[in-house]
């Protein structure tokens, strides 16, 4: 294929478009030409990142530029030593055209400017400060927060344990993968706090409104409660705490017999003594009891004002070792479904009675654009899709533009058909599976964005990077993350569908889209259609999940073929060719930009 003709710098247009939740912004630009067709730009090197900031009314900072980790050559560079590993983007400038910005703070606002960046005569590349040779507007002013509207906030934590930044901290503390497991337990180390983020404070803040309100209740139902910080919290709010606690997933052989273990005992034990309101939900074989809900409840009027739910289990591996996230919902109505539920959850006991298996009903329960589905539904015949997965799969098979998820051990459906859509022209599909379950394995294979080798699908297992090389340190392995600190690498439950369309559809909640999940759980999600700023927020997690292990997949592939792998930033503008005339990658800037 002929390379794309080159144009000047002064008939480009840089254009920038952005998306953000509570913790990250993520900045997608396209340089085009006069009709607006992707176009490489004679003389760019790479692009220089510019942040300003301002909180309140204040006005802009200085410009910042926001420095890149990978340079054009390796010489010099020490893992150990972080004054070598990086440069601001007018020296290393970036090679490529979206980035996640993980430098913007809750409660500020930020916006960002695009250069693309070029040699002079005096230019030592890679040493020495490139020329900007045209550049973009500053984009409008982003407010990073949760608010997705006044009644949806939307919280994320940083739980990737298979990252950079962790193995730094483990080298330079010589920890192991056990150590980084433990230290995460300490209320007040700073890699707890780090990797918790938006989500841990989002869950305290909500504890702490009922513990200063002598008129607020709060009535929970939780799968696994281990962090004691949170532990504590529901103690201070003593017989104001009502709490539906289930017996966990742990089991053991023993005598050719499965015994169920209460792994919740110890806490069950210390928050009754504290007074807080217990009830025993023990499942053992019957299933798992897997929300993870909290409802705010006037305790004057018994009348519920907001429930808070999703992926995330209340204990230090949840809010720190896996990638999780919560949603607030402050719609009173939509509350008193959950508050309705939570009640027949306790009436409930220790079993699943039809009543409650009638509540939960085969259709899902509606409050104004927001679709809510509990679990367990009826039984489904052998063979028959239970009737909420059915529903998953009809609203993926319709996506229009795009879809993206990411998910813990998902079933047969309705990753199948998400897998399925990935392949239809002009389809934009991005995902990252935690596991992926023997039943699929043989449907599904790893793809690479680059297009350096044909795969099947858009999805991503994820895992780490095994040894030092070039700017990068040995990270946390798949492999080590399973037997040292958890079964769980992304545990969050997110579907977004056709994300920047005129009607996106939000699927979150406990529910691991699969049948066990449908016929054997206490589950519940919810479809929230039409709200584009709620969208925003998921895509947003989504795909930088997503940018963060296809790296590392794309690293394995490679060393597994025994090929090289992408190490460093290209001197010469021809780097543009290689994203510009890929069709994949034209399809995502167009996606997001």
């Amino acid at each position: 294929m002929s390379p794309l003709p080159f144009i000047k710098p002064t008939a480009v247009t840089v254009k920038v478009s952005f998306a953000n939740n509570c913790d990250d912004v993520q900045l997608t630009w396209r340089t085009l030409d006069g009709q607006d067709k992707d176009s490489p730009v004679e003389g760019c090197i790479g692009f220089m990142i510019e942040r300003q900031r301002r909180i309140g009314s204040a006005d802009w900072t200085a410009s910042e530029i926001l420095r890149n980790r990978v340079g054009f050559d390796a010489t010099g560079i020490d893992p150990n030593k972080p004054e070598t590993l990086s440069q601001p983007s007018n020296v290393w400038p970036f090679q490529r055209y979206d980035w996640t910005e993980h430098g913007a703070n809750n409660n500020e606002s930020v916006r960002y400017r695009i250069s693309c960046m070029g040699k002079n005569a005096a230019s030592a590349i890679g040493k020495t400060v490139l020329d900007v040779i045209a550049q973009s507007q500053w984009t409008n002013e982003i407010k990073i927060n949760a608010m997705a509207d006044d009644d949806l906030e939307v919280y994320f934590n940083r739980g990737a344990v298979m990252s950079q930044y962790v193995a730094r901290i483990a080298r330079e503390k010589n920890w192991s993968a056990d150590d980084i497991s433990k230290n995460v337990k300490i209320l007040q180390e700073p890699l707890r706090i780090f990797l918790s983020g938006e989500l841990r404070l989002a869950i305290l803040r909500l504890l702490d409104a009922a513990i200063q309100n002598p008129f607020l209740d709060i009535h929970a139902s939780l799968f696994e409660l281990g962090d004691l910080e949170l532990i504590s919290k529901l103690k201070l709010l003593g017989s104001r705490a009502h709490v539906i606690l289930t017996d966990g997933s742990n089991s053991k052989k023993q005598d050719g017999h499965t015994i169920y273990i209460d792994e919740n005992e110890e806490v069950r034990g210390e928050l009754k003594i504290a007074g807080v309101d217990v009830y025993d939900r023990i499942l053992a074989k019957l299933g798992l009891g897997h929300n993870k809900m909290l409802i705010t409840v006037d305790n004057r009027t018994d009348k519920a004002i907001s429930v808070w739910t999703g992926s995330t289990n209340w204990t230090p591996t949840g809010l720190c070792t896996q990638l999780n996230n919560g949603i607030l919902i402050k719609n009173t109505t939509e509350a008193g479904l959950y508050y309705e539920y939570w009640k027949e959850l306790k009436a409930a006991g220790s079993d699943f009675p039809p009543a409650l298996v009638t509540f939960n009903g085969n259709q899902p329960k509606l409050e104004g654009n927001i679709q809510t589905w509990f679990t367990r539904t009826e039984k489904a015949a052998d063979g028959v899709t239970p009737v909420d997965i059915k529903f998953l799969q009809n609203l993926v098979n319709n996506a229009k533009s795009s879809i993206l998820y990411v998910m813990f051990q998902p079933g047969g459906e309705p990753l199948g058909s998400i897998v399925a859509q990935s392949k239809k022209a002009g389809m934009y599909v991005r995902g990252v599976v935690s596991t992926v379950i023997k039943t699929n394995e043989e449907n599904f294979s790893l793809n690479d964005e680059q297009g350096q080798k044909p795969y099947t699908t858009d999805l991503k297992q994820p895992d780490g990077i095994a040894k030092d090389f070039a700017w990068w340190v040995k990270e946390v392995t798949r492999g080590i993350f399973i037997s040292q600190i958890g079964y769980a690498i992304t545990h969050a439950k997110m579907i977004v569908i056709d994300a920047f369309g005129d009607n996106p559809i939000v699927v979150t909640g406990s529910h691991n889209f699969s049948k066990s999940a449908s016929q054997g759980n206490d589950e519940n999600f919810v479809v929230i259609t039409g709200n584009k700023a709620l969208a925003r927020h998921y895509a947003v997690a989504c795909i930088s999940t997503f940018e963060h292990y296809r790296w590392r997949a794309y690293k394995a592939d490679k060393k597994a073929a025994n090929q090289n792998v992408w190490s460093h930033l290209n001197p010469d503008p021809a780097w543009q060719q290689s994203y510009l005339k890929n069709d994949r990658l034209i399809r995502q800037l167009q996606e997001w930009c």
